[in-house]
């Protein structure tokens, strides 16, 4: 009995050593897993929005109280004037342009400097234009005002060196969004429409 026992142990380690060898080894095998993330949770989403929204509207307050109280008459001519630029370079020489500003006199000044082959009068001084009145059963077809004026108009100046300008003539209106760099007024966005 203990002779049977003993042969027992003796081949059951052999047994044992020719499964593992029939066995791929482990090492050897190549490793098919995913690590997958987890979601984030709607918390987080919802927080960093709000986050978002909330340095948005800081900024916009602070760029709105560090705007002027009082637009400079100066800066307000010089930015019109540059919004006039493209409207004014279509008229022929010697031609009498009707302005319409609330800048007054430093206007004048600045586009006679920028264009002295035309002359500028005041909006108000303008001959009446009849143009655009029906007679009976016709309707003028635009642009039907005479072409000689420009209007110019500061919607808005949210920060000290941006300025929003509402523009037209008898035949283009739009509005130009103007910031100032470098002591000079630039265009940056030009939404202009033909009629």
């Amino acid at each position: 009995m203990r002779g049977s026992l003993g042969a027992a142990d003796h081949s059951a380690p052999d047994a044992d050593r020719r499964a593992r060898a029939a066995a791929p080894d482990a090492s050897m095998r190549p490793l098919n897993f995913t690590v997958r993330r987890p979601m984030p949770r709607a918390g987080v989403l919802i927080g960093t929005f709000v986050a978002g929204v909330a340095t948005a509207l800081l900024a916009l307050y602070v760029a709105l109280r560090t705007a002027p109280g009082i637009v400079e008459a100066n800066d307000v001519a010089d930015a019109l004037a540059v919004v006039a630029g493209p409207s004014l370079a279509r008229f022929r020489t010697g031609s009498v342009v009707y302005v319409k500003a609330l800048a007054g006199p430093d206007l004048f000044g600045k586009l006679q400097s920028t264009h002295p082959s035309l002359r500028f009068k005041s909006f108000s001084e303008r001959p009446e234009d009849k143009g655009c009145e029906s007679t009976g059963d016709s309707v003028p077809m635009a642009p039907c005002e005479r072409d000689d004026f420009v209007k110019l108009e500061v919607l808005v100046a949210p920060t000290p060196r941006t300025m929003l300008v509402a523009f037209g003539t008898s035949n283009t209106y739009g509005q130009v969004l103007l910031v100032k760099l470098w002591g000079r007024w630039r265009m940056l966005v030009d939404r202009s429409f033909v009629i």
